[in-house]
This record gives structure tokens, C-alpha cells and sequence, in this order.
């Protein structure tokens, strides 16, 4: 199985940073860290997952990417949008799966 090397933009640090500020106000700043973790976690699957999962069909992923594919994180709440790039799955946005609208 090939195995590719997943890099994060700054978009998604940067959202990952945003992330962990809402979830500290909500509950802990201990709870936010295993989040995002949990979170980092899902996303570093995309190294053996990525060439499995189908080409979005969907407009709203193609504005970052026109080769854009998808990936449901977070239990279900967060959804990624990824493109494959020789050896690298690049993490193009996070998004609430609640904003995609297809």
C-alpha cells in the first residue's frame, strides 16, 4: 500500500488554532488539546486513505481545488478538502460539515 506524506496549510493551523480556542471556552483547555489531537489524528489517515476516496462531485470543494476530494473528521462534524499531489496529500480547509453546502 503506497503511503503519502499529509501537509496541513496554514488555513488549517490556523483553524486548528481557532478550534482550540472554542473548545477551551466551552469546556477546558486539556479537552481542547485531546480534540484537536483526535482531529490531527483522523486527518494523518489521509496517508493511506486518500487515493481510495472518490473526486468530489460537489461544487463547493472544487472552489479550493478543482481535483478536491473530501474527508469526514471530528465524528462527523468537521469535513476536510484535500487534493493529492505527487507524494503529498495537501490539506486545502476544515470546515463545520454543517457549512458545506453541496
Amino acid at each position: 500500500m503506497r503511503k503519502y506524506t499529509v501537509l496541513i496549510t496554514d488555513d488549517v493551523e490556523d483553524y486548528y488554532v481557532e478550534l482550540m480556542r472554542f473548545v477551551a471556552s466551552k469546556y477546558t483547555m486539556e479537552a481542547a488539546i485531546r480534540y484537536v489531537k483526535r482531529i490531527r489524528e483522523d486527518i494523518e489517515a489521509l496517508s493511506y486513505l486518500a487515493p481510495m476516496l472518490p473526486k468530489s462531485k460537489y461544487e463547493f470543494p472544487k472552489l479550493y481545488h478543482p481535483e478536491a476530494k473530501t474527508y469526514v473528521v471530528g465524528k462527523k462534524k468537521l469535513t476536510a478538502i484535500f487534493h493529492i499531489e505527487g507524494e503529498y496529500v495537501i490539506v486545502d480547509k476544515i470546515l463545520p460539515s454543517s457549512l458545506i453546502k453541496y
